[in-house]
């Protein structure tokens, strides 16, 4: 009896254990099995990113749409040769498109929020010039988040990409939680040997 129970809880953890899928690629994956179904990033687009050890793609296709929605940009992240992040931005406009597309496939996730003060700070950031009073009465009270993770991935959705001083694009990343430690990793060993550590 409690060999069945020990095989029936390790199968329930295998199961949740699998990275999450976009459309018909898995985080982890090979580059060569992304490329089997995608054309839009082939290995001569991705470049690479000394500091995270990373090879990142700006996708050229502008039809790519998930959860309803038509993106305006795709990035693929790819890491020892496996895609460990696939990020989107899409019009604001759809946000709760794709947040409701995302709670019926993956449940209701864990909602943060960001307050107008930090969003003020990413928007004079982002923006690398004054911005006029018109810019800054467009800040919002606040921005939602939400986030879903299995134990191996996972998916984020932010209201407001915090690349867009504008605030009229919304942002789905969905990532390999081991590689973005490695990603991380790699970057502090990158920000140490320039301070001379």
């Amino acid at each position: 009896m409690k060999g069945a129970l020990f095989t029936i809880l390790v199968t329930i953890t295998a199961m949740a254990q699998e990275p999450f899928t976009m459309k018909h690629d898995q985080l982890g994956e090979s580059l060569a099995a992304y490329h089997l179904n995608n054309d839009d990033c082939p290995a001569a687009a991705f470049n690479a990113v000394k500091a995270s050890g990373a090879l990142v793609c700006v996708s050229k296709d502008k039809a790519f749409t998930y959860a309803g929605a038509r993106h305006n940009t795709k990035r693929i992240t790819v890491l020892d040769d496996q895609v460990v992040m696939i990020n989107l931005t899409f019009s604001h406009a759809e946000y709760t498109s794709v947040l409701n597309s995302l709670r019926e496939r993956f449940g209701n996730g864990i909602p943060t929020f960001t307050e107008r003060s930090v969003l003020l700070i990413l928007a004079k950031l982002m923006a690398e010039k004054e911005m006029t009073p018109r810019q800054l009465d467009n800040i919002p009270a606040r921005a939602s988040n939400v986030k879903w993770s299995n134990g191996v991935s996972t998916i984020e959705l932010r209201e407001y990409d915090a690349r867009d001083p504008s605030f009229q694009s919304s942002n789905l990343t969905f990532s390999l939680d081991s590689a973005l430690k490695e990603i991380r990793n790699n970057f502090d060993k990158h920000v140490e040997s320039l301070n001379g550590n």
